[in-house]
C-alpha cells in the first residue's frame, strides 16, 4: 500500500489536468498514489491521463459534481495518509515531503496543512492565508464589534491572530524548507474552528489527513456542487488540532497554461457564484448560528453573507432571489444601509433583465473610477473603454 493517496477530482479539465499531474509526479516523496475520478468529462481529459504512470489510478462515473467524485476517490484510496489536488492547480515539489515529515514526527496529530500562493493573473499572486489574517479577517471582526482578531499583547505577527503558538521547524522540515528558500519558516498550532465564521482558512489542496481523521469527518456532502469543502475542513477543525506550515507549497491557479482562460470555470467563481453564495449560507448556519441565534456578532456575519448572495443574484438578473437575500441582511445585521438601498433598485427595476445590466454596469463604473483615482487608469481611457463596452451591448 502506498503511504499517501492523493484524490483528484476532474470535469473537463484537458487544458490543465497535465499541469497538476505533473506536479504530483515531481515531488521529491514517491510512496504515493493518485485517484483520479473523471466527473464525466466530453473534452477528451480522461484521454489526457491515460498510461502516463503505474501509480495513477481513473476511475469514471457519470456527472454528478466534485464532492461525489472526491467521495469515490477517498473510497477506493489505500494509503494512510489521504490528500486531494485539483485538476487545475498545482504543488510544489517538496509538499508531500514536508506535510509527510511533519505527521510522521508527530504521531499523535491527524492534520497538517500549509500555505499556498493565489495567482489569478499574471504576478506573483497573493499568499492566501496570510492575506486573510493580516487584512480581511480583522477588518470583518473590526467592524462587528468582535475581538477574536486581536493580535496577543506585544505580537506583531498576525498569523497569532488565528493560531495560540508559533515554534521552529524541527529536523522533519527544517532543512526541506531551508532548500527552498524558507530558512525562517515556523509551524503555527492551535484551535481555529470559530475563526472560519469570518471566512475559509487553509485549503483542501494543501491539507493532509490522517485516516482516522477522515473516518471521523465523513464523507462530503454529496448533494451539494460547490462551498462543500468549507464543511470537511470545518469539521476537521472542530475535532482536531490545526497544525499550519507557514511556506507556501501549493499555487491556486485561476488560469490555464499561458494566462489562458479556464476552458471550465471554478466552483465558486464567474457564473458558479451565486450557488456557492447560497451553499455557504446553510453551512454557516450549521456551525455558527443554530443555537446561538442571540449572538449579535453571528446574527451581524450572517448579514453580510446574505448581503453577498444578494449582490451575486443582482449581478446576474436574480431579482427575487436578490430582494429575500437583502431582506434577510437588513434583519440580521441591520446597519446595513447599502442593502436597503439595494432592495429599493430591486424593487423599481422593471425586469431581472435590466436589473442585472444596471446593477453590473454600476459595478464596473465603480471599479472604473477607483482605478482613475489610484492613476491606475486616464480619464480617456475611462471614457474609450465606457464606448467599446456600449457598442458592444447595443
Amino acid at each position: 500500500m502506498p503511504k499517501v493517496s492523493i484524490v483528484m477530482p476532474t470535469f473537463n479539465r484537458a487544458d490543465t489536468i497535465g499541469r497538476a499531474i505533473a506536479s504530483v509526479r515531481a515531488q521529491t516523496f514517491v510512496d504515493w498514489e493518485l485517484i483520479i475520478v473523471d466527473d464525466g468529462s466530453t473534452d477528451g481529459t480522461a484521454d489526457a491521463v491515460s498510461g502516463i504512470d503505474p501509480r495513477i489510478k481513473v476511475l469514471r462515473q457519470e456527472n454528478q459534481g466534485c464532492y461525489v467524485a472526491r467521495n469515490a476517490g477517498m473510497h477506493g484510496s489505500t494509503g494512510r495518509f489521504i490528500t486531494f489536488l485539483d485538476s487545475d492547480d498545482e504543488w510544489m515539489p517538496f509538499f508531500l515531503e514536508l506535510t509527510v515529515g511533519f505527521l510522521e514526527a508527530f504521531p499523535s496529530e491527524h492534520m497538517v496543512m500549509t500555505e499556498f500562493v493565489e495567482k489569478t493573473g499574471p504576478g506573483p499572486g497573493v499568499r492566501h492565508d496570510h492575506s486573510e489574517v493580516a487584512t480581511k479577517f480583522p477588518r470583518m471582526a473590526a467592524q462587528v464589534g468582535s475581538r477574536l482578531m486581536d493580535l496577543p499583547p506585544g505580537e506583531t505577527d498576525d498569523y497569532l491572530r488565528v493560531y495560540s503558538s508559533r515554534e521552529p521547524f524541527g529536523a522533519w522540515g527544517r532543512d526541506i524548507a531551508a532548500s527552498n528558500g524558507y530558512p525562517d519558516a515556523m509551524l503555527y498550532r492551535g484551535q481555529i474552528f470559530e475563526h472560519l465564521r469570518f471566512g475559509h482558512l487553509g485549503w483542501l489542496p494543501t491539507t493532509v489527513v490522517t485516516r482516522e481523521a477522515l473516518a471521523k469527518v465523513g464523507d462530503f456532502l454529496p448533494n451539494y456542487r460547490t462551498a462543500a469543502d468549507y464543511r470537511f475542513l470545518g469539521l476537521l477543525y472542530r475535532h482536531y488540532q490545526a497544525n499550519m506550515l507557514a511556506i507556501p507549497a501549493a499555487i491556486k491557479h485561476g488560469t490555464a497554461a499561458g494566462g489562458k482562460a479556464l476552458a471550465e470555470g471554478h466552483l465558486a467563481t464567474g457564473t458558479n457564484e451565486y450557488r456557492y453564495a447560497t451553499h455557504r449560507l446553510p453551512l454557516y448556519d450549521e456551525f455558527f448560528w443554530t443555537g446561538r441565534e442571540s449572538d449579535v456578532e453571528l446574527g451581524r456575519i450572517r448579514g453580510w453573507y446574505h448581503e453577498h448572495a444578494g449582490r451575486v443574484a443582482l449581478e446576474y438578473g436574480k431579482r427575487r432571489e436578490a430582494i429575500g437575500h437583502l431582506k434577510q441582511a437588513v434583519a440580521a445585521n441591520p446597519s446595513l444601509w447599502a442593502a436597503r438601498a439595494l432592495i429599493l433598485f430591486a424593487t423599481i427595476t422593471p425586469s431581472d433583465a435590466l436589473v442585472g445590466r444596471a446593477y453590473s454596469f454600476g459595478l464596473d463604473a465603480t471599479v472604473a473610477m477607483k482605478n482613475v483615482a489610484a492613476g491606475r487608469l486616464s480619464p480617456w481611457d475611462l471614457v474609450t473603454k465606457a464606448v467599446r463596452r456600449a457598442t458592444r451591448r447595443s
